[in-house]
């Protein structure tokens, strides 16, 4: 056993330990008088040259990523230029991402803003006030930012109308592209994708490393990494004239772009290169592709990676043909109109009402931020419920529901006489989609019965015609 006070010097001596550890540019102080041994006195030191002053060498400034689609935009070379808020980009903000800050610093200015909505999704949101700091410095119309903390899953979850509210006259959509028109937004809208950078040397490497030069490859990826793999792409092309590597599309969405509820058909090709750092858009591709099974790959950017991937197209189909049966009897159908941003589509809702009193169905209609197992168990006489939101919800988690929950797509083909489609429509936000979908709804895109908005570009803003039938 220590003897008495020795614990006490255990103690004092990590004190010691931790201080030494900190002791750079500390000043230690004694509190007690020390005694000094005499000193004799020593000549007086000889006085040193004045120093000469040495000007700080500029420290370097690693640019930052810039994507193909950001590198084309004409933006001011004042801007471009400005030394002070490229060191600002640097010093705040991720090197491999491109948050497009020259962009959005011109329209921030062109606009006079004065307000700003940033609306970010959760994984970007740790850079918020960073953005908020640089544009309140170098636009000098800006006042305020508001930084939006509500859950963004996508840009349907574009949240204008609660920017409108609060007063925001310029928001700022990062993460996703343009899938609710700007001509449609209550403020001045302004997407950025935040791409994120790519190595494309490897990604084509790895493609040349895995697959014959007489392959035929299909690639699509979510927004974030679409530069990157159109240049992957435009390489592969230089290397075959028979087309070794395409990118589909479905329109409005960019080529090879993919989103959870809407994906391009790949086509008569042997493979699908989806790039990107999750499943989420890739079981979307994968859904509308089951001709591609087993034969869908994915490059990981972060973790340079290429990994097979599968999916259990018979369980879905199983679970949603059971959940369509068991709401064709239903008696009373809840209709859930989703408010999360832009998520709802009153077209998409009207349909189904129509389809609902053609069969005299009886029917009500809530509306939902966040539609979850437990709000809907407090209606236990719904028997059936339809959301109008994301279709990957029922898709994804509709069995754990007590009540069948449809999408669209499956309310047409419960009550509409529809027949069940052997490809799971994957259209929802496609311009040729069904009735089931946002534009093949009542009057298009963002429409109803009774108004229609033509889309005629920002050129032709002001001329926006709303009709009235």
């Amino acid at each position: 056993m220590a003897p008495v006070g020795d614990e006490d010097e255990e103690v004092w001596d990590l004190l010691a330990g931790s201080a030494v550890e900190s002791q750079v540019g500390c000043v230690s102080v004694s509190l007690e008088p020390e005694s000094r041994e005499a000193v004799p006195d020593l000549p007086a030191p000889k006085p040193s040259p004045k120093p000469q002053a040495v000007e700080p060498a500029p420290v370097p400034v690693t640019a930052p990523f810039r994507s193909r689609t950001s590198a084309n935009r004409r933006i001011p070379a004042e801007i471009l230029s400005n030394d002070e808020l490229n060191l600002c980009i640097a010093a705040s903000l991720p090197r491999t991402h491109d948050f497009e800050v020259h962009r959005s610093v011109w329209k921030l200015q062109r606009a006079g803003a004065r307000h700003i909505g940033l609306q970010l999704p959760e994984g970007l949101q740790g850079w918020a006030t960073a953005l908020a700091d640089i544009f309140s410095r170098f636009v000098p119309t800006v006042e305020s930012s508001t930084i939006f903390g509500d859950v963004t899953f996508g840009a349907c979850c574009i949240d204008d109308l609660g920017a409108s509210a609060l007063g925001v006259d310029f928001l700022i959509h990062y993460g996703h592209s343009c899938i609710v028109p700007t001509d449609q937004t209550t403020v001045t809208t302004l997407y950025v994708h935040v791409e994120v950078e790519v190595d494309v040397e490897h990604l084509v490497d790895t493609i040349r490393h895995n697959f014959a030069p007489d392959k035929r490859l299909a690639f699509m990826s979510s927004v974030q990494f679409s530069s990157g793999m159109l240049q992957a792409v435009d390489e592969l092309r230089k290397e075959a004239d028979d087309g070794i590597a395409k990118a589909p599309q479905v329109k409005p969405l960019g080529v090879g772009e993919t989103l959870g509820c809407t994906s391009p058909n790949a086509g008569d090709v042997d493979a699908a290169i989806f790039v990107c750092d999750g499943r989420f858009h890739l079981e979307s591709a994968m859904i509308q592709n089951p001709h591609l099974r087993g034969n869908f790959f994915r490059y990981d950017p972060a973790c340079l990676t290429l990994t097979r991937e599968g999916f259990a197209h018979d369980e879905l189909h199983s679970s949603r043909r059971a959940a369509i049966a068991a709401a064709r009897d239903a008696q009373l159908v809840g209709l859930v109109l989703g408010t999360l941003g832009r998520q709802g589509s009153v077209g998409v809702l009207e349909e189904i009402e129509r389809l609902l009193n053609q069969r005299g169905i009886a029917h009500f209609t809530i509306l939902l931020s966040e539609i979850s197992p437990e709000r809907l168990s407090l209606m236990p006489k719904v028997e059936a419920w339809v959301q109008v939101a994301c279709p990957r919800l029922s898709m994804d988690w509709g069995t754990s529901y007590d009540k069948p929950l449809l999408t669209p797509y499956e309310a047409h083909v419960a009550y509409g006489g529809l027949a069940y489609k052997d490809v799971y429509p994957m259209d929802y936000y496609s311009n040729k989609g069904g009735p089931w979908a946002n534009y093949g709804a009542h009057n298009g895109h963002g429409g109803s019965v009774g108004q229609k908005f033509r889309h005629l570009g920002q050129k032709n803003r002001r001329h926006m015609e709303v009709e009235y039938d």
